[in-house]
């Protein structure tokens, strides 16, 4: 395979002759060997033949060349892979999941904004490619050569056009498709699982949802999602209905009667956080790209307002910020509100769903890097969690004013929160953190710190419900036993168990069935799903050929006020 240099640009000679060169292939060109200095903005030096074109008067061979220099790389700009301009090749080869502009589309957006990992990490990626999916290990045939690929990383940690970044109104509504239509959709479950008791398990690197009976442990099917289903709600108005979102921002309405996927729209590029109304009339979606969040009509799917997601951080200055969590209350409770995490901003908002202009109300200055929150069970009280400012701010949802700041370990992270009642009468709440091995517990009254339990690592989730007697949390990124779930009594001091589960290896999410009687947990790297007994602490049942299974939803959190 003939290969081009990367724009063959500024190559001195020791008397500081310039060389130009190019791609196409000459007519009898000659030969030349010569020493090459390198400029000091050049990288690395390409070892190959190039061939210089007819149009360059000057018509050789150089047998050393050098690439060009980072920043014509990094935005694409002549360089050449598999004979076509870097820009060309990813439209043609990886637009259809990337899409041609790296916004995403089947596959997630490549762009910087989302590439955290080193260079080495995406290298291997396209070296060996994704099994499972369409993108075979260096980019099947003919197979890219290591430059080529370090050209690919370049490019997709690079600024990307506008395009790329821009989902609007348009964008969205050009993307609803109804799957099965309402007058095609059964009348009734089509099979034996508990509506008010199944269990979601996310299967991360499979696009896919596993459904379990949690009244039987029982496997029921799969149902088709998007990469890295992130987030779900369920419908308080109707139990037939669920709703997820992806991390490429494509929003699916799941009929949980059939287990399928019934209509869709991509809401964003990037995200994270969802919420339902309590009259199920309206989904929200948070995104981290675009920075903003799309109100969802849930009968046709169709956006009918975006928001743009910024305002004034703590320290002063003006960001557009991404949206991390989002909350509902009930006009039942405390009134019909989104409470929504801008995540730079350090702001809280509380949008009205009733209203058809979704009128909002802002609070400042909540804390640095917000991100996800959970309610007390009568919703008068919403927290908060700030990760770089390490508390939970207390926030009175009707007043609309912070009440106080709980100080807590090193980046905390609740998920959906744990809160319980105690045997006296009082109202416990409790978090894991990420660069720590703590569960911080406080008095939902004074809001004051009453315990810390140290763990073997820092954790992302920690949940109860009110028909199990224990607290459950993981400690997912411990270094020496990854494999561990804590169960913590609910009732002072808060004495803790340990369940080592036997052959983990990242175990997670523990998830209790609405009954109460046993807890799911996901192993992520060990593809399987453990049934424990949520008293006796026993294992009852596991799950293989689960593929990287992570969070895990019962279907009767939508009669409770959890963080998403």
């Amino acid at each position: 395979m003939k290969r081009c240099a990367f724009a063959l640009l500024s190559v001195a000679l020791t008397l500081g002759v310039v060389l130009l060169a190019g791609c196409a292939p000459a007519a009898t060109p000659q030969v030349v060997k010569e020493t090459v200095i390198v400029p000091k903005e050049v990288t690395k030096v390409v070892k190959e033949t190039v061939v210089v074109p007819k149009e360059v008067e000057v018509t050789r061979i150089v047998e050393k060349v050098v690439t060009a220099t980072p920043a014509a790389e990094a935005k694409g700009e002549e360089v050449m892979v598999q004979g076509r301009p870097i820009a060309q090749f990813f439209a043609d080869t990886c637009g259809g999941c990337h899409g041609v502009h790296r916004e995403g589309a089947l596959g997630p957006a490549l762009i910087p904004q989302r590439l955290t990992q080193d260079d080495e990490f995406y290298f291997q990626t396209i070296e060996n490619g994704r099994p499972g999916t369409s993108m075979l290990p260096k980019g099947g045939q003919p197979q890219l050569t290591d430059d080529e690929i370090h050209a690919l990383v370049k490019f997709i940690k690079s600024e990307p056009e506008a395009a790329a970044t821009r989902w609007g109104m348009e964008e969205i509504q050009n993307t609803v498709e109804i799957m099965v239509p309402p007058d095609q959709l059964a009348t009734e479950p089509t099979h034996s699982g508990n509506l008010d008791n199944l269990m979601l398990v996310t299967e991360r690197e499979a696009r896919g949802i596993a459904v379990f009976d949690g009244d039987t442990n029982t496997f029921l099917g799969k149902i088709d999602a998007s990469y890295r289903a992130h987030g779900y709600t369920f419908d308080p108005s109707n139990p037939r209905w669920a709703y997820n979102v992806g991390r490429d921002g494509w929003l699916f309405k799941i009929d949980l009667y059939t287990l399928q996927a019934v209509a869709k729209v991509r809401v964003g590029i990037d995200s994270r956080a969802i919420a339902i109304s309590d009259d199920g009339k309206y989904v929200i979606v948070g995104n981290y790209i675009p920075t903003n969040m799309v109100i969802v009509d849930t009968e046709t799917m169709q956006p009918v307002k975006v928001i743009e997601a910024e305002g004034t951080d703590p320290d002063g200055k003006f960001v557009k910020s991404r949206v991390a969590g989002i909350n509902a209350t009930s006009r039942k409770l405390v009134g019909p509100y989104f409470l929504v995490n801008l995540k730079e901003a350090g702001q809280v908002w509380r949008i009205d769903y009733s209203k058809p202009d979704f009128p909002i109300v802002k609070l400042e200055n909540v804390g640095k890097i917000l991100h996800e929150g959970f309610e007390t069970p009568d919703q008068k009280y919403f927290y908060a969690t700030s990760q770089a400012s390490d508390w939970m701010a207390v926030i009175d949802v009707a007043n609309w004013k912070l009440v106080t700041k709980i100080p807590t370990g090193e980046k905390p992270h609740p998920g959906p929160g744990a809160i319980w009642e105690a045997s006296d009468g009082k109202l416990y709440a409790a978090t894991v953190h990420i660069k720590a091995g703590l569960i911080l517990i406080w008095d939902v009254a004074t809001n004051q710190e009453v315990k810390r339990i140290p763990t073997v690592g820092p954790g992302l989730f920690i949940r109860t419900t009110e028909n199990v007697p224990y607290v459950f949390a993981d400690a997912l990124f411990s270094q020496e036993a990854p494999n561990t779930i804590y169960a913590v009594e609910k009732d002072p001091p808060f004495n803790v168990h340990e369940i080592k589960i036997e052959g983990g290896q990242k175990c997670l999410h523990p998830e209790p069935t609405a009954d109460g009687k046993y807890v799911y947990i996901s192993d992520w790297t060990g593809n399987k799903v453990y049934v424990y007994d949520a008293t006796t602490l026993e294992k009852v049942k596991e799950f293989d050929d689960i593929t990287t299974p992570t969070g895990i939803f019962n279907s009767s959190r939508r009669y409770e006020t959890l963080g998403h």
